[in-house]
């Protein structure tokens, strides 16, 4: 399975800012978890994808998890047991697109790979990228969530992507959910456990293995 357009296209996407950001068109929850995320450390997260395109008739669902350090190291897998690797350790990116494949050094820029290191490494995580990139409003708010919508403004990011939605639970916690919606019509769902702290000798969940 090739890396999709997963948390795609993306939280931080690859546009720059340019102007000053205005705080006040951030709701305030995804205020509140962008600030828990400068401090949340060395994480473990599990999730499930659930992906739907036009031509499918049921959707297609596989688990995965993630661990990012606080230095923007990271390792993400697709598929129990996983068929997907990819690795970072802040020097190069190594990928592996499935189980036979052999491992490929790419450079952080490819467009395999490119919105992964943004979401992951925790890069450029910050209110210009939104305010100047996304419209954003709450859709929903429930004792257990609210829904963020991010609607892309550039007319070129348009054309490729409708949507963006995050579910927060109250307070900026944590993130439990993330929907793409895609130009085409096709969808990708992201539902995510809990964080688990990290601790002790990490070092070979960045070697390819």
């Amino acid at each position: 399975m090739r890396l999709p357009t997963v948390l795609a296209t993306a939280l931080w996407l690859t546009l720059s800012a340019q102007a000053a950001p205005d705080t006040a068109l951030i709701p305030p929850v995804m205020r509140e978890w962008m600030a828990v995320q400068k401090d949340i450390g060395s994480i473990k997260v599990a999730f499930q994808q659930t992906r739907t395109t036009p031509a499918l008739k049921e959707p297609i669902t596989a688990s995965g998890r993630f661990w990012r350090m606080a230095d923007g190291r990271f390792r993400l897998e697709l598929g129990a047991p996983a068929t997907t690797i990819l690795i970072f350790d802040n020097e190069s990116v190594r990928l592996k697109e499935s189980a036979e494949a052999p491992w490929q050094t790419l450079k952080p820029d490819d467009s395999r790979v490119r919105v992964w290191m943004k979401f992951l490494s925790g890069r450029e995580m910050d209110p210009e990228s939104l305010t100047n990139n996304f419209t954003l409003k709450i859709t929903q708010q429930e004792p257990n969530f609210v829904t963020v919508a991010m609607i892309p403004r550039p007319l070129l990011m348009k054309k490729y992507l409708r949507q963006l939605d995050m579910q927060i639970e109250p307070g900026g916690r944590r993130l439990l959910g993330f929907r793409v919606v895609q130009g085409d019509g096709s969808t990708l769902l992201l539902n995510f456990g809990p964080p688990e702290k990290l601790t002790g000798d990490l070092t070979p969940l960045f070697q390819p293995h």
